[in-house]
Protein backbone atom coordinates (compact mmCIF):
# COMPACT_ATOMS: atom_id res chain seq x y z
CA UNK A 1 0.00 0.00 0.00
CA UNK A 2 3.02 2.21 0.32
CA UNK A 3 3.30 3.06 -3.60
CA UNK A 4 -0.26 4.25 -3.72
CA UNK A 5 0.11 5.96 -0.36
CA UNK A 6 3.59 7.53 -2.18
CA UNK A 7 2.50 8.38 -5.46
CA UNK A 8 -0.72 9.89 -4.72
CA UNK A 9 0.63 12.06 -1.74
CA UNK A 10 3.26 13.33 -4.34
CA UNK A 11 0.75 14.09 -6.77
CA UNK A 12 -1.94 15.84 -5.08
CA UNK A 13 0.79 17.76 -3.09
CA UNK A 14 2.40 18.87 -6.36
CA UNK A 15 -0.97 19.75 -7.94
CA UNK A 16 -2.26 21.90 -5.27
CA UNK A 17 1.03 23.71 -4.54
CA UNK A 18 0.40 25.01 -8.51
CA UNK A 19 -1.98 23.17 -10.19
CA UNK A 20 -5.56 24.92 -9.51
CA UNK A 21 -6.46 27.72 -12.28
CA UNK A 22 -8.26 25.49 -14.12
CA UNK A 23 -10.89 25.69 -11.44
CA UNK A 24 -11.40 29.63 -11.98
CA UNK A 25 -13.45 28.76 -14.59
CA UNK A 26 -17.04 26.82 -13.86
CA UNK A 27 -18.55 24.33 -15.36
CA UNK A 28 -17.51 21.53 -17.94
CA UNK A 29 -15.48 21.56 -21.16
CA UNK A 30 -16.92 24.98 -22.17
CA UNK A 31 -15.09 27.77 -22.99
CA UNK A 32 -16.71 30.03 -20.63
CA UNK A 33 -17.89 32.35 -22.99
CA UNK A 34 -14.27 33.92 -23.65
CA UNK A 35 -13.05 32.01 -26.71
CA UNK A 36 -12.75 34.38 -29.67
CA UNK A 37 -14.36 32.02 -32.84
CA UNK A 38 -12.34 34.32 -35.49
CA UNK A 39 -8.87 34.11 -33.64
CA UNK A 40 -9.83 30.54 -33.64
CA UNK A 41 -10.53 30.68 -38.06
CA UNK A 42 -7.06 32.53 -38.21
CA UNK A 43 -5.20 30.69 -36.25
CA UNK A 44 -6.60 27.20 -38.05
CA UNK A 45 -5.74 29.06 -41.45
CA UNK A 46 -1.96 29.57 -40.68
CA UNK A 47 -2.09 33.23 -38.97
CA UNK A 48 -0.52 32.03 -35.20
CA UNK A 49 2.37 34.21 -35.08
CA UNK A 50 -0.19 37.31 -35.97
CA UNK A 51 -2.00 36.36 -32.81
CA UNK A 52 -1.70 37.91 -29.63
CA UNK A 53 -1.76 35.51 -26.38
CA UNK A 54 -5.18 36.50 -25.32
CA UNK A 55 -6.52 35.97 -29.20
CA UNK A 56 -4.08 32.51 -29.02
CA UNK A 57 -5.61 31.17 -25.85
CA UNK A 58 -8.79 31.42 -26.95
CA UNK A 59 -8.31 29.96 -30.12
CA UNK A 60 -6.54 27.53 -29.12
CA UNK A 61 -9.36 26.73 -26.28
CA UNK A 62 -11.67 26.41 -29.23
CA UNK A 63 -9.55 24.34 -31.09
CA UNK A 64 -9.02 21.49 -27.92
CA UNK A 65 -12.79 22.04 -27.09
CA UNK A 66 -13.46 20.64 -31.25
CA UNK A 67 -11.34 17.71 -30.49
CA UNK A 68 -12.37 16.70 -27.07
CA UNK A 69 -10.44 14.00 -25.74
CA UNK A 70 -6.63 13.19 -26.04
CA UNK A 71 -3.44 10.83 -24.51
CA UNK A 72 -2.74 12.75 -21.10
CA UNK A 73 0.84 12.60 -19.71
CA UNK A 74 1.02 14.68 -15.71
CA UNK A 75 4.74 14.77 -14.60
CA UNK A 76 5.83 16.35 -11.26
CA UNK A 77 9.49 16.22 -9.74
CA UNK A 78 8.89 13.27 -8.23
CA UNK A 79 6.36 11.50 -10.48
CA UNK A 80 4.28 10.30 -14.01
CA UNK A 81 1.23 9.70 -14.45
CA UNK A 82 -0.20 8.66 -18.08
CA UNK A 83 -3.42 7.93 -19.40
CA UNK A 84 -6.35 9.53 -21.31
CA UNK A 85 -8.65 12.85 -20.51
CA UNK A 86 -11.94 13.46 -21.57
CA UNK A 87 -13.47 17.38 -21.56
CA UNK A 88 -16.39 17.19 -23.83
CA UNK A 89 -19.76 17.07 -21.21
CA UNK A 90 -17.43 16.85 -18.16
CA UNK A 91 -14.17 16.11 -16.66
CA UNK A 92 -12.24 13.09 -16.79
CA UNK A 93 -9.44 11.29 -16.97
CA UNK A 94 -8.08 7.95 -16.65
CA UNK A 95 -4.50 8.17 -15.22
CA UNK A 96 -1.56 5.52 -13.90
CA UNK A 97 1.58 5.67 -12.96
CA UNK A 98 4.86 3.29 -14.19
CA UNK A 99 4.60 0.06 -12.98
CA UNK A 100 2.00 -2.41 -11.74
CA UNK A 101 2.05 -1.29 -7.86
CA UNK A 102 1.60 2.44 -8.92
CA UNK A 103 -1.28 4.77 -8.33
CA UNK A 104 -4.36 4.48 -10.85
CA UNK A 105 -6.51 7.57 -10.61
CA UNK A 106 -10.01 7.72 -12.53
CA UNK A 107 -12.08 10.80 -12.09
CA UNK A 108 -15.84 11.40 -13.69
CA UNK A 109 -16.98 14.96 -13.14
CA UNK A 110 -17.09 14.64 -8.98
CA UNK A 111 -16.75 10.86 -8.94
CA UNK A 112 -13.16 9.61 -7.50
CA UNK A 113 -11.86 5.95 -8.30
CA UNK A 114 -8.62 5.24 -6.58
CA UNK A 115 -6.71 1.92 -7.67
CA UNK A 116 -3.37 0.33 -7.46
CA UNK A 117 -1.44 -3.05 -7.67
CA UNK A 118 -1.91 -6.59 -5.70
CA UNK A 119 -2.00 -4.96 -2.01
CA UNK A 120 -4.85 -2.53 -3.10
CA UNK A 121 -6.88 -5.58 -4.27
CA UNK A 122 -5.76 -6.95 -0.99
CA UNK A 123 -7.35 -4.86 1.11
CA UNK A 124 -10.63 -4.27 -1.08
CA UNK A 125 -11.35 -7.93 -0.49
CA UNK A 126 -10.14 -8.52 -4.18
CA UNK A 127 -11.94 -5.34 -5.86
CA UNK A 128 -9.37 -2.72 -7.91
CA UNK A 129 -10.79 0.20 -7.33
CA UNK A 130 -12.07 2.23 -4.42
CA UNK A 131 -14.72 4.66 -4.34
CA UNK A 132 -13.78 8.01 -2.33
CA UNK A 133 -15.14 10.69 -0.88
CA UNK A 134 -14.61 13.75 1.38
CA UNK A 135 -16.17 12.11 4.49
CA UNK A 136 -13.94 8.39 4.32
CA UNK A 137 -10.97 8.63 7.11
CA UNK A 138 -7.65 8.88 5.76
CA UNK A 139 -8.29 9.02 2.27
CA UNK A 140 -10.83 11.57 2.00
CA UNK A 141 -8.62 14.36 1.21
CA UNK A 142 -7.35 12.59 -1.59
CA UNK A 143 -11.00 12.90 -3.62
CA UNK A 144 -10.79 17.07 -3.10
CA UNK A 145 -6.95 16.15 -3.97
CA UNK A 146 -7.16 14.40 -7.86
CA UNK A 147 -11.10 16.65 -8.62
CA UNK A 148 -8.50 19.40 -8.76
CA UNK A 149 -5.69 17.23 -10.42
CA UNK A 150 -9.00 16.26 -13.19
CA UNK A 151 -9.60 19.99 -13.54
CA UNK A 152 -6.03 21.15 -14.01
CA UNK A 153 -5.44 18.55 -17.02
CA UNK A 154 -8.76 20.08 -18.97
CA UNK A 155 -7.30 22.28 -21.70
CA UNK A 156 -10.22 24.39 -22.25
CA UNK A 157 -10.91 25.29 -18.92
CA UNK A 158 -6.93 25.97 -18.59
CA UNK A 159 -6.60 28.08 -21.47
CA UNK A 160 -9.83 29.95 -20.36
CA UNK A 161 -9.36 30.70 -16.93
CA UNK A 162 -5.86 32.25 -18.37
CA UNK A 163 -7.02 34.70 -20.39
CA UNK A 164 -8.03 37.15 -17.33
CA UNK A 165 -4.10 36.94 -15.97
CA UNK A 166 -1.29 38.81 -17.26
CA UNK A 167 -0.31 37.41 -20.43
CA UNK A 168 2.97 37.23 -21.95
CA UNK A 169 4.27 35.78 -25.40
CA UNK A 170 7.89 33.80 -24.69
CA UNK A 171 8.91 32.70 -28.29
CA UNK A 172 9.03 29.55 -30.00
CA UNK A 173 10.47 26.37 -29.07
CA UNK A 174 10.68 22.71 -29.77
CA UNK A 175 7.96 20.62 -28.03
CA UNK A 176 7.99 17.00 -28.23
CA UNK A 177 9.88 17.59 -31.57
CA UNK A 178 8.04 19.91 -33.33
CA UNK A 179 7.89 23.89 -33.09
CA UNK A 180 5.41 25.44 -30.49
CA UNK A 181 4.67 28.84 -29.44
CA UNK A 182 5.22 29.55 -25.56
CA UNK A 183 3.02 31.50 -23.58
CA UNK A 184 3.05 32.48 -20.29
CA UNK A 185 -0.49 33.60 -17.81
CA UNK A 186 0.39 35.20 -14.29
CA UNK A 187 -2.77 34.51 -12.25
CA UNK A 188 -4.23 35.78 -9.10
CA UNK A 189 -4.58 33.07 -6.61
CA UNK A 190 -7.67 35.15 -5.20
CA UNK A 191 -9.82 35.30 -8.23
CA UNK A 192 -8.79 31.46 -8.78
CA UNK A 193 -10.37 30.91 -5.65
CA UNK A 194 -13.10 32.99 -6.46
CA UNK A 195 -14.19 30.55 -9.08
CA UNK A 196 -14.26 26.86 -7.27
CA UNK A 197 -18.01 27.11 -8.11
CA UNK A 198 -17.97 23.60 -9.51
CA UNK A 199 -16.64 22.13 -5.73
CA UNK A 200 -19.35 21.28 -2.43
CA UNK A 201 -18.70 23.74 0.06
CA UNK A 202 -16.45 20.69 2.15
CA UNK A 203 -14.54 20.26 -0.65
CA UNK A 204 -13.86 24.30 -1.93
CA UNK A 205 -13.07 25.00 1.31
CA UNK A 206 -10.29 22.20 1.86
CA UNK A 207 -9.42 23.02 -1.95
CA UNK A 208 -9.49 27.07 -1.15
CA UNK A 209 -6.98 26.79 2.10
CA UNK A 210 -4.55 24.54 -0.08
CA UNK A 211 -4.93 27.49 -2.66
CA UNK A 212 -3.84 30.12 -0.52
CA UNK A 213 -1.44 28.70 1.00
CA UNK A 214 0.41 28.32 -2.21
CA UNK A 215 1.01 31.98 -2.46
CA UNK A 216 -0.60 34.75 -4.09
CA UNK A 217 0.07 34.08 -8.03
CA UNK A 218 -0.33 31.45 -10.53
CA UNK A 219 2.23 31.06 -13.33
CA UNK A 220 1.37 28.87 -16.15
CA UNK A 221 2.66 28.07 -19.21
CA UNK A 222 1.52 27.08 -22.35
CA UNK A 223 2.70 25.70 -25.71
CA UNK A 224 0.57 26.13 -28.34
CA UNK A 225 1.27 24.22 -32.14
CA UNK A 226 1.22 25.86 -35.79
CA UNK A 227 -2.38 23.94 -35.56
CA UNK A 228 -3.28 26.03 -32.45
CA UNK A 229 -3.47 22.76 -30.37
CA UNK A 230 -2.33 22.70 -26.69
CA UNK A 231 0.36 20.33 -26.64
CA UNK A 232 1.58 21.22 -23.03
CA UNK A 233 0.91 23.03 -20.05
CA UNK A 234 3.39 23.84 -17.01
CA UNK A 235 1.74 25.38 -13.43
CA UNK A 236 2.74 26.61 -10.15
CA UNK A 237 2.53 28.70 -7.50
CA UNK A 238 4.79 31.24 -6.44
CA UNK A 239 5.95 30.20 -3.03
CA UNK A 240 7.04 26.84 -4.30
CA UNK A 241 8.10 28.41 -8.12
CA UNK A 242 9.13 25.85 -10.81
CA UNK A 243 10.48 23.38 -8.38
CA UNK A 244 6.57 22.37 -7.19
CA UNK A 245 5.41 22.68 -11.12
CA UNK A 246 3.30 19.91 -12.74
CA UNK A 247 3.43 19.75 -16.62
CA UNK A 248 0.63 18.30 -18.65
CA UNK A 249 1.45 17.24 -22.32
CA UNK A 250 -1.05 16.32 -24.54
CA UNK A 251 -1.28 13.99 -27.46
CA UNK A 252 -3.34 12.04 -29.97
CA UNK A 253 -6.32 14.33 -30.30
CA UNK A 254 -9.57 13.19 -30.17
CA UNK A 255 -9.15 9.51 -30.64
CA UNK A 256 -8.68 8.69 -26.93
CA UNK A 257 -10.43 5.88 -25.82
CA UNK A 258 -13.63 6.61 -23.82
CA UNK A 259 -13.49 6.97 -20.25
CA UNK A 260 -16.03 4.88 -17.80
CA UNK A 261 -16.56 4.00 -14.16
CA UNK A 262 -15.42 0.98 -13.16
CA UNK A 263 -17.83 -1.83 -12.91
CA UNK A 264 -19.70 -1.53 -9.53
CA UNK A 265 -18.71 -5.38 -9.20
CA UNK A 266 -15.55 -4.46 -8.76
CA UNK A 267 -15.54 -0.84 -6.69
CA UNK A 268 -14.60 -0.64 -2.82
CA UNK A 269 -14.97 1.42 -0.24
CA UNK A 270 -12.60 4.44 0.28
CA UNK A 271 -12.84 3.66 4.16
CA UNK A 272 -12.23 -0.02 3.21
CA UNK A 273 -9.12 1.16 1.05
CA UNK A 274 -8.19 3.36 4.53
CA UNK A 275 -7.29 0.59 6.10
CA UNK A 276 -4.23 -0.29 4.15
CA UNK A 277 -2.16 3.05 4.70
CA UNK A 278 0.41 3.21 7.05
CA UNK A 279 2.24 6.30 8.34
Amino acid sequence: MRALRLASVAVAAAVLSGGLSACSSGGGGGTGGTADTKAAGDAIAGKVGDLDPRAALAASAVVMQRAGNGSLTLSTDSDTLTGAGDWRQQTAVDLAGKDKTSTKVRVLGDDVYLGGGPETTVVLGGRHWAKVLPKDPIVGSMSVLFLTMAQMTNPVLQLSAAQSGKLTKIGTETVGGAQATHYRAVEDTAKVAEGLTMLGGDQRAAVRQTLDAGGSTLTVDFWINSGQQLVQLKEYGDKGGEASAVTVTYAGLGAAPKIEAPAASDVGSGADLAKGFKF
